[in-house]
């Protein structure tokens, strides 16, 4: 939502007093519910990350593939 909320806006005080105030108070709400994560979820959301950094840009593009890391022994008859 952008700009002020509308006077017959239907917030309730109490869900407004609840709402984290400043930096510190954010930082400490992330930590809490990234520890409330199960191993699953937070596996599941490093996945998310990961995937979304690759289509941004942000990390490189995989290498081409080759045969040791495709499971085929390496030749050594060169």
């Amino acid at each position: 939502m952008t700009g002020p909320v509308p006077p017959d806006c239907d917030h309730s005080d109490a869900r407004l007093a609840d709402w984290p105030r400043g930096w510190e108070e954010h930082k400490r709400r992330q930590l809490a519910s990234f520890l409330a994560a199960t191993p699953a979820q937070r596996l599941a959301w490093l996945e998310e990350m990961i995937e979304l950094a690759h289509r941004s840009g942000a990390l490189p593009r995989p290498r081409a593939a080759t045969a040791w890391a495709d499971g085929e022994p390496e030749r050594t008859d060169r």
